[in-house]
C-alpha cells in the first residue's frame, strides 16, 4: 500500500499512528518543528515499505502537546507578548537561577561539578533532559585538510586575532555548505552540536605558544582536547579542573548571548548560524570581554601594593570593577567561589594566582565587591598557567552547550521572537 499525505489518517492504518500533517496540526507547529521532536527522540516514527513518507506515534504527539502546554503555564501571556512585542520573558525548562547558582534541568550546577559529572554529560542533560552516568566521549567529524590549512592561514595572517573571532570563523567555515534542512532533515542536530563544540575546543590551540587548530582524533573528552590545546603536557588534575569550569559555564538562563541564539533559532537559522549569533553577542566588553578586562586590570600588578593602587585608580574614577557584583547574585556568585576554591587547591603557591586572590580580598574589604564568574575563571586560568585570554575562551566554550540547548528548545516552541519598539522622541 502506498501512503499519501492527507489531513486524515488513511483507512487501514493503525490508529496509534498518524501522518505528519495530522501530527503538526495537533502540536500546532510547522513540519520542521515536528522533525526536531523526532530527532530528539520525543516522538517515535515509522517508515512505510512502499513509500518514503513516515507515520508518527499518536500517543507521543499528544504527550508532547501536553508538556508544551504545561511549560507555558502562567507565563503564556508574557511568552505570547514576546512573539510580537512585549517583555523579554520566555518559558524554559533548561536552567533556573537560584541563590545557590544555576540549576540545569533541576540539577544544581555546583553539585554536578563536585560529583564529577563530565561536561559531555552535562551538555547532553541540557539538550535532552537525560543525565548519563557512564563515561562519555564524543567523536568529531573528519575535518578536511584544506579546512585546517585555511583556518591556520587566516590566523597567521591576522597575527593572533581575538579567540572568539577564531571561534566564529571556524564555526562559519565548518558550516559553509550546511543548510537548516540538511541538519534537521537528517536528524543530525546533536551530532552537529558535538562536532561544533569539539571544533571550538580545538580552536583553543590558537592561544598556545605555537598557535594552530588542534584536531580531535577518535573519541575524546572536550576537557582533554582543550587542555592539550592550551598546555604542552596537561595533567589529569588540570583536565579535571577545566572540565569543572566548563560545567559551571554551561548555561545561565537567558543571557544576552543566549537570547541572540534563540532569536536566530526562531527564524529557522541553521545550528552553527545560531551559535555565531551567540558568539557575536558574547564577545562584547560587558559580557565575555569581562574576563579580558579583569586580566588587563592586573597585567602590570606585581605586588600587593600594585593591586591596591589599581583598585584606588578604579575607585577614584568611579568605574565598575570588571568581573564583580553580578546583580543576579547579591550575596556573591557561587560559581566564582567554587572556581576560586578550586584554583587555590590546585596551585596554592602560584605567584600570579596569589595576586588575583589578593585582588579579590582587597576588592571585597575596601569596596564591598564580590567576584563573579569572570574573575573565578581568571583565577583558575592563572593557577593552571594557561595562556592569556584562556578564561574568556573557556567561558564561551562551556556556554556553547547552553546556547545549543536553547536553540533546540526555541525550535520546538515553533514561534518567531520579534519584540516591538515604542517610538518616541530621543531622550
Amino acid at each position: 500500500m502506498v501512503l499519501r499525505e492527507s489531513s486524515r489518517t488513511p483507512p487501514g492504518i493503525a490508529p496509534e499512528y498518524i501522518t505528519a500533517q495530522e501530527a503538526a496540526r495537533l502540536l500546532r507547529v510547522k513540519a520542521q518543528t515536528l522533525y526536531t521532536y523526532v530527532s530528539r527522540g520525543l516522538i517515535r516514527s515509522v517508515g512505510q515499505l512502499d513509500d518514503k513518507r513516515r507515520l508518527y506515534h499518536r500517543e507521543d504527539v499528544i504527550g508532547a502537546r501536553a508538556r508544551s502546554a504545561l511549560r507555558r503555564g502562567q507565563g503564556a501571556a508574557a511568552e505570547g507578548a514576546m512573539r510580537w512585542g512585549g517583555q523579554p520573558v520566555i518559558d524554559t525548562a533548561i536552567t533556573e537561577l537560584t541563590p545557590e547558582g544555576p540549576r540545569y534541568r533541576g540539577r544544581l550546577a555546583l553539585e554536578l561539578a563536585r560529583e564529577g559529572h563530565s561536561f559531555e554529560a552535562v551538555a547532553e542533560l541540557l539538550w535532552t533532559g537525560v543525565l548519563q552516568h557512564e563515561p562519555l566521549r564524543w567523536r568529531s567529524g573528519a575535518a578536511p585538510r584544506d579546512f585546517v590549512q585555511t583556518l591556520n592561514g587566516v590566523a597567521r595572517a591576522a597575527g593572533r586575532p581575538p579567540i572568539l573571532r577564531m571561534f566564529a570563523l571556524a564555526a562559519g567555515m565548518r558550516g559553509a555548505g550546511e543548510t537548516v534542512r540538511s541538519e534537521i532533515g537528517r536528524g543530525a542536530t546533536l551530532s552537529t552540536a558535538r562536532d561544533l563544540i569539539l571544533l571550538l575546543a580545538g580552536c583553543l590551540g590558537y592561544l598556545a605558544r605555537r598557535p594552530g587548530l588542534r584536531v580531535a582524533r577518535g573519541e575524546v573528552r572536550v576537557a582533554e582536547l582543550a587542555s592539550r590545546a592550551l598546555l604542552a603536557r596537561p595533567s589529569a588534575q588540570s583536565i579535571d579542573a577545566i572540565d569543572c569550569a566548563l560545567v559551571l559555564c554551561a548555561d545561565h538562563e537567558l543571557s544576552s548571548s543566549t537570547f541572540a541564539a534563540r532569536v536566530a533559532a526562531s527564524t529557522g537559522a541553521e545550528l552553527r548560524a545560531c551559535v555565531l549569533a551567540a558568539l557575536a553577542a558574547h564577545s562584547g566588553s560587558t559580557l565575555g570581554g569581562g574576563c579580558d578586562r579583569a586580566e588587563d586590570l592586573l597585567r602590570d600588578a606585581r605586588t600587593r601594593g600594585d593591586v591596591r593602587q589599581q583598585l584606588s585608580v578604579v575607585e577614584r574614577a568611579g568605574q565598575r570593577v570588571p568581573g564583580f557584583n553580578l546583580p543576579l547574585y547579591p550575596n556573591g556568585d557561587p560559581r566564582a567561589r567554587e572556581l576560586v576554591r578550586l584554583a587555590r587547591s590546585f596551585a596554592p603557591g602560584n605567584p600570579r594566582a596569589q595576586l588575583i586572590y589578593t585582588f579579590i580580598e582587597e576588592a571585597e574589604q575596601r569596596l564591598g565587591l564580590r567576584p563573579s564568574i569572570e574573575v573565578g575563571l581568571v583565577a583558575l586560568a592563572a593557577a593552571l598557567n594557561l595562556p592569556e585570554r584562556s578564561a574568556s575562551a573557556l567561558w564561551a566554550l562551556g556556554r556553547s552547550a547552553g546556547w545549543i540547548a536553547h536553540v533546540i528548545e526555541q525550535r520546538l516552541a515553533g514561534f518567531v521572537l520579534r519584540p516591538r519598539a515604542r517610538y518616541g522622541a530621543a531622550v
